[in-house]
Order: structure tokens, then sequence, then C-alpha cells
């Protein structure tokens, strides 16, 4: 945009066309949008994001560095890239108590039509950024997504984003862990990058972390490309911590946990991702589901805010040989919520789409080391209650294809989702699509978690778990059909009325930047040694798993 056009724009823009731009911190501080310093300069050094696509809206969201006071921000969103087809223009105002973030609603937009957006100050361009409106709610055509998590910047690089931002695709799923409030790596030791902001306690130190992540240029690209729907994990605040379970979070008191801190990470969010709370609670709601053509419906979970502490005190390795541990366990406690688990159910039963998709931060299948050896009670695994009745609403309301996506564990995997573990009929399928960069089991983490093998497998560029390891993983999880410890990624899917297709898009390394992948398919190895078998499936209308 030439110095002339910016001006112009500035001074002139309003809505055009059947387009409106709300922004919602003016609406509620009462701010006229239109009433702006003549303040300039600034520089968009995180890059725009788009989020939440409906078939005629889109919310889209930028942030300004090195700035003071009330700027004046243009938004501008086209049907080319040149800008020459304007559907829409307006200004907002980039205050301190937002930390100059910009966020926008853009409504009456054209269904599964290409738009181009960028915003401006008076002497600055935004990058130009791209996305997709969602597919009518009539429409046969296939979707396409890809889903991740887990992208601690310290470990390693985000050569799965550089990958992801060339895919085909009509949005990306943000499962959660897109920052980590630690710090727990360092180039000088086993990571790639070291963290300079330490491990985020106050405000500042959470917004800094999300600046911090998008100076990497692949994760920027991947979202000037596509749209994002993005849910919050542990990491957006802190490690494993339990909104559900008062003043301490369920932590220990050297985890230094508040509900201040617990604010200052949902604030940070909210300033940083092109999501908005949704009015009606609890708390700062943001479970929610989107629908995209006849065939997949995406059901967000918050699997955080509302859950009680994890038992046994987030104890890893548990011994279910012991009665008090299988009571504990099993006992009743709150992961959803109420609310949440009746619209979780409501979405499930009511949905008309083909696929139901269940958007899941943490993993449903149980996790297993050994046959009697619970290996993570921070995911469903920790809360069998709750997890046998969403399952058993499942089964008992004959409710066909349902797919669970997941996150969080730094693990590929695909499998079967059973009400219990004896019991051998699935009743979904599930899918986990590793981690972006953060530290997964084959690269350090079965060190850290059980003992096995050494702190230096964290700083191979080509680690490989041994055979003998997904053996035990096999055996003690027989609703597992494959998975890869050693690698990181994402999952890359495309699903209509003739199948759910998805595809377990794993890099060859993180340690060095590089888009070289793993072969999808190599049927010359057998399955769980980490690099052959099967990372590709299509479930059809009607299957119930993998089997």
């Amino acid at each position: 945009m030439s110095d002339a056009t910016r001006r112009n724009f500035l001074r002139g823009a309003g809505v055009a066309g059947a387009a409106l731009v709300i922004a919602p911190e003016a609406l509620a501080t009462g701010v006229n949008p239109r009433a702006f310093s003549s303040a300039a300069g600034g520089t968009f050094a995180e890059g725009v994001i788009a989020g939440d696509p409906t078939t005629t809206g889109m919310t889209l969201w930028t942030r300004l560095h090195d700035v003071a006071g009330k700027i004046p921000v243009a938004l501008e969103v086209a049907t080319d890239k040149g800008f020459r087809k304007v559907v829409a223009k307006q200004k907002i105002s980039a205050v301190a108590a937002s930390d100059f973030s910009v966020k926008a609603q853009i409504k009456g937009l054209k269904p599964y039509t290409q738009y181009y957006y960028r915003f401006a100050t008076k002497s600055k361009d935004s990058p130009v950024g791209r996305f997709r409106t969602a597919l009518p709610a009539d429409s046969n055509e296939k979707v396409r997504f890809a889903f991740f998590s887990c992208q601690d910047y310290t470990f390693g690089y985000y050569n799965a984003h550089a990958a992801m931002a060339k895919d085909d695709l009509d949005f990306v799923v943000n499962l959660g862990d897109y920052i980590y409030a630690e710090a727990y790596h360092t180039a000088s030791a086993d990571g790639v990058r070291t963290d300079p902001i330490g491990e985020a306690m106050t405000l500042k130190q959470y917004r800094d972390k999300y600046k911090l992540y998008r100076t990497d240029a692949n994760l920027r690209a991947m979202h000037a490309n596509f749209a994002m729907v993005s849910t919050w994990d542990d990491h957006e605040v802190q490690d494993n911590y339990a909104g559900g379970a008062g003043p301490d979070g369920g932590l220990a008191p050297a985890k230094k946990y508040s509900l201040a801190r617990q604010k200052a990470g949902y604030q940070a969010f909210f300033e940083s991702m092109p999501v908005n709370e949704i009015k009606g609670g609890p708390g700062r709601r943001i479970y929610r589901s989107l629908r995209f053509g006849k065939h997949v419906e995406i059901i967000m979970l918050d699997e955080r805010q509302y859950r009680e502490n994890q038992p046994l005190d987030d104890e890893l390795m548990v011994d279910l040989t012991k009665p008090e541990n299988v009571a504990a366990i099993n006992a009743p406690r709150q992961f959803l919520g109420d609310k949440q688990l009746a619209f979780l159910k409501d979405r499930l039963k009511n949905s008309t789409a083909t696929w139901k998709v269940i958007a899941n931060e943490v993993m449903m299948m149980n996790t297993k080391f050994g046959a009697t050896t619970d290996y993570n009670l921070d995911d469903w695994t920790g809360y069998q209650a709750q997890r046998a009745e969403v399952l058993s609403y499942i089964r008992d309301n004959s409710i066909k294809n349902v797919i669970s996506v997941v996150g969080d564990i730094h693990t590929f995997a695909a499998g079967d989702l059973r009400v219990t573990d004896d019991d051998p009929n699935p009743v979904a399928t599930e899918f986990v699509g590793g981690s972006i960069s953060s530290q997964g089991l084959g690269d350090g983490g079965l060190h850290a978690a059980v003992g096995i093998g050494t702190p230096d497998d964290a700083k191979k560029p080509f680690p490989q778990t041994g055979k003998a390891i997904y053996d035990i993983l096999l055996g003690a999880n027989p609703w597992l059909k494959n998975g890869d410890v050693d690698h990181h990624g994402y999952g890359r899917v495309s699903a209509d009325g003739a199948g759910f297709g998805c595809d377990l898009v794993r890099m060859k390394t993180i340690k060095q930047k590089s888009t070289a992948m793993m072969p999808l398919n190599d049927p010359a190895g057998a399955p769980w040694n980490g690099t052959t078998g099967t990372f590709s499936w299509t479930v059809k209308p009607g299957q119930l798993g993998l089997s």
C-alpha cells in the first residue's frame, strides 16, 4: 500500500458492501471507532491471524508493536490478493489496555470463498493474510483441515508449520499448548532455541510469550494462509493445572499457582488469539461447535477450566494392583463441568453432520505402560467416570461416525475408543497428532517419565526408540493400531460423505531446519517401530473404530 493510498484509506475507511466489522473492545468500552488520534507508526511483528470461520464471517486479529497511546488501525478485506475488489474496510483503535491487539469480526461474507485481508497504520502495513469461509450446510464438498498442538519454542524448530503452510486446507485446529508458560530447554543444553522470558508469572510475561513464539517465520506463514480454530490446554497457564480444583489449581505450593496467574494467562490468550469469549459461561467460556458443510461438525472442548484435581496428585506410572489407586481413578470427578458435558452430549446426539469431530485437548484412549500401570492421569484416564459417561452415551444412543482428534501427549497414535478396557467393541475412533516441537517420549521423554533411554536422546536429530518399548505399549493398549513416539508433526484430515481420512504427518527431525517427512505408508515394516507401518487411515461411515 503506498503512503497516499494508506492515508486515503485511513481517512475514508468504513463499511463496504454487505460486510460488517465489529470491534469488541470498542463496543465494550463505548469508544467511537471513528474517533481516532493522529498517531501513526508501529509494526506488525506477529503477522496476522484469522479465526473461527463461519459461512458468512470470520474473526481477524493482529497486534501493533512499538507504539503508545491509542492508534488507529485500518482493516481491509478483499476477494483478490491485489485488493482491487474490496468487500469490507474499517478503522479500529489499538490501545494499551489490550496490549495493542486488534480483533475484529467480519460478517456478511459469501460461503466457501477465499478472501484476503490486511491491516495498516498511517505509515505501516501488515503482511497480507488469506482465509476461506466455511462451506454452506448443504454442501457435499470435502472438508480439509489440519490439527496440531504443543509447540514448545525451545525444544525444536517449527518444521511442521512450514510443511502445513503448503497444504491445501480450509482451516487448521489448534488443540492447545500454543505457548508454554515454562521454559524447559536452552540452545546450550538439549534445545535449539532459548526462551529469554523464563517462566511466565505476570500478565506481561504471558503476553511476551505469544510475541516470542511468533518470531518464528514458519508459524507466521501458516497463520497467514489459513484460519485457525483454537482451544487452550494447560501450558497457556501452567503445566497440569486444574481450573476447577480451587485456589491451588490442584498443584503443590512450590508450583506457585494462583488464581491471579490463571486470570493473566486467560487474558493474554484472548488478547493474542482470534477467539472470542462466548456468552453464557460458566467462566470464560470457549467451548463451542463449528459446522462445515454436510459432513463435518467440530466440537471444541475446554478440558482445563472446569476440571477437578487429577487423582493421586497427578502421579505418573500408577500401580493398578493397589485397590486404593483404582478406586481413586474411578471415583466421580468433574472433567468438563455440568454445562459443558450437557453441551457435548447435545451436539453429539443432535448434529446432522456425517462426522462429529470432538476436538480433545487430551487423549480419550486410556494410556498404559504395562498391563498394571497407568501412565498418565492428566488426560481422560484420570477421569474414568466421566469418560465412561460420554462413551456410553455415544453407544447407548447409537451415535455413529464420532471421531476424536487429540493433541497434548507429544506422540502420534491411532486407535479405537472403548467404553471400558475389556470391552472389545469400539464406539468411536481417535487420532493423536503428535506435537509440533514439544519433547516426546522417544526424544528424552521416556527417560524423564519412566527412566528408559538417556537424557542424550533429547539432543539426537533422529531418535529411534527400540522395538521392545513399542511391544510394551502395544501389548498394554490393544485398542491402539499404530503410533510413533519419536517424531513430531500434525494431523491432516480430508472428510466427506464417503469417509473420514486422516494422515499423521511426521517430520524427519525438528533439531535441524527441514521439511523432510517420514512416509505415510511403509508396508515393509511392522507397526509400532516408530518409522514404518501405516500412518494414513480412512474411516467409512458406520465404521466403529479402526479394527
